[in-house]
């Protein structure tokens, strides 16, 4: 390989990395409008909509199981529960079998409305990834696998490094304290998304001769 052929890939590289980044910011910011526009529909927050999510895929949870979902005390799941209680979200369900627990559950109309928002991506979903073979189905999910580990170990690191309220330049002072304890864990890391990239590659079968 010469190395002006070498050296136009790297830079079809860069250029496509560059695209990369600048494409996820501009799907993040759509998809923060969604929510935003959702939860302006269904008359939520951000932290209500967090815990219909969660409580939504575990079908009935517990409050304390809600509360280590989310990462909220447990005063603050209870106020959250109240809120979507009283909007008919959710209901509190006593357990058939142990009279003292309480358990959490979407009602009815909760789950009509979901399945007619979200129902449309089982409609639209196979045109979005018709065109992609197998190899790029499994960077596709390589590259969400890594977004998400990238985004747990940040939004960790700030909860254990910052905390609200203080002036601007406290907080400059916390977020070198973050970036700090974030470089720190960066090795680590980058092992940990190696693996996850290994466990999303397709593995190769033996050829019989």
């Amino acid at each position: 390989m010469d190395q002006d052929t070498s050296s136009s890939r790297e830079k079809s590289r860069d250029e496509l990395l560059a695209q990369i980044g600048d494409l996820s910011r501009i799907n993040q910011e759509a998809v923060d409008l969604f929510d935003e526009r959702l939860g302006a529909f269904l008359g939520t927050n951000r932290t209500d909509g967090r815990c219909l999510g969660i409580i939504e895929k575990y079908k009935t949870v517990s409050a304390g199981q809600l509360a280590n979902e989310s990462g909220l005390t447990t005063g603050a799941v209870t106020a959250v529960i109240d809120r979507l209680e009283a909007a008919g979200y959710v209901r509190r369900v006593r357990d058939p079998l142990d009279r003292r627990k309480i358990w959490i559950e979407c009602t009815e109309d909760l789950r009509a409305i979901v399945t007619e928002i979200f129902g449309f991506y089982d409609v639209i979903g196979p045109a979005m990834m018709k065109s992609f073979d197998a190899a790029q189905l499994a960077g596709i999910l390589a590259f969400l696998r890594i977004g998400t580990r990238v985004n747990e170990e940040m939004a960790a690191a700030l909860t254990e490094n910052t905390k609200p309220g203080g002036t601007p330049a406290d907080r400059v002072v916390q977020a070198r304290q973050f970036r700090r304890a974030i470089d720190a864990g960066a090795g680590r890391l980058a092992e940990e998304l190696d693996q996850l990239v290994r466990s999303a590659t397709p593995r190769k079968t033996a050829r019989t001769k």
